[in-house]
């Protein structure tokens, strides 16, 4: 039987859910995808990752403001289920209930990190370990039964978009293995331990401010969680700057003798490498930034002061 399939996403990670499913023997139906957005300073309406391979692949295409408003739409399509990767809206039980079975590839191991941005909080708070769980879709966010976990090392030199790249690859491979098997109800779910549940939600643009107090360990894991987009941030004086690139400081780098106590965000020395700066606890060296105004980078090249000896230059 060729199953009849309408998919939901939005960024990269979902193209590489969206080829998985492609590779078995399904009707893919429709694509629901976020509406195109304005980008970038000049606002040139673009369209979602998805959508410009919808496009390519001449699927169909529905982008509603608001999925509740498309239940017509969807009940027209008549399919089988739906399979949802990083779509970026709740789906409501109405339009659950048009399918016979509704699955979602969600980038944790559930129950941690419900919500909508697990990989960034899993860089966040410096795990070791993430991984992509297959999980049926209820009302409740991610709080589904689970039908597969599959776990992926983080590694001190990844960022967002990088795990972001090998999660995809991971969530492919899942999808040719198990969905037919979940479709035909030969893997069974097993409900989460809600006592064991963490979110994940979205961090609004002033949570992408950088908290010099916080140890090196934590300021460089934000960092890392915020690269290559949306891109933290700080503030020299009124002057906004991205960072997007940070190494911690070693204790037998030998830079500058301290002969002062600095304070969390002060500049300390800089180099032709970067800018070191102090945080609450060690301090850290800035690789990549973007002034306003300029392009993102080396750290190396700027110069906030005449002299290279900044002892009363402060992020904050």
């Amino acid at each position: 039987m060729k199953y009849k399939v309408i998919f939901c996403g939005t960024p990269p990670i979902a193209v590489e859910v969206l080829k998985g499913l492609e590779a078995l023997n399904l009707e893919i139906v429709c694509v629901i995808t976020q509406p195109d957005k304005m980008v970038g300073r000049k606002k040139v309406l673009t369209p979602s990752v998805v959508k410009g391979y919808a496009l390519v692949k001449n699927y169909n295409i529905l982008q509603p403001a608001n999925i509740k408003d498309a239940f017509e739409e969807i009940k027209k399509y008549n399919a089988d289920f739906l399979l949802t990767c990083a779509f970026g809206q709740f789906i409501p039980e109405n339009i659950l209930s048009l399918f016979k079975n509704s699955i979602n590839v969600h980038g944790s191991i559930l129950p941690k990190y419900r919500g909508g941005s697990p990989i960034q909080y899993a860089i966040m708070n410096g795990d070791k370990q993430t991984g992509i769980s297959l999980m049926k879709m209820i009302k409740k966010m991610d709080a589904g039964e689970v039908y597969k976990t599959e776990l992926i090392d983080i590694l001190d030199e990844d960022d967002s978009g990088s795990l972001f790249e090998k999660m995809g690859k991971l969530a492919n491979q899942m999808i040719q293995k198990y969905l037919i098997d979940i479709f035909e109800k030969k893997i069974v779910g097993v409900a989460q331990d809600e006592s064991q549940a963490t979110f994940a939600y979205n961090l609004s643009n002033e949570q992408e401010k950088i908290d010099w107090s916080k140890s090196n360990i934590e300021v460089l894991n934000f960092i890392r969680s915020q690269s290559p987009l949306p891109i933290a941030f700080t503030y020299l004086g009124d002057e906004r700057i991205k960072i997007k690139k940070a190494r911690l400081v070693k204790d037998d780098e030998k830079y500058i003798s301290l002969l002062k106590i600095f304070q969390p965000g002060e500049i300390i020395y800089l180099d032709k490498e970067g800018i070191i700066v102090q945080t609450g606890q060690g301090i850290i060296k800035i690789l990549e930034l973007q002034r306003a105004g300029k392009k993102m980078g080396s750290a190396g090249i700027y110069k906030f002061e005449n002299s290279p000896f900044l002892p009363t230059c402060m992020f904050k």
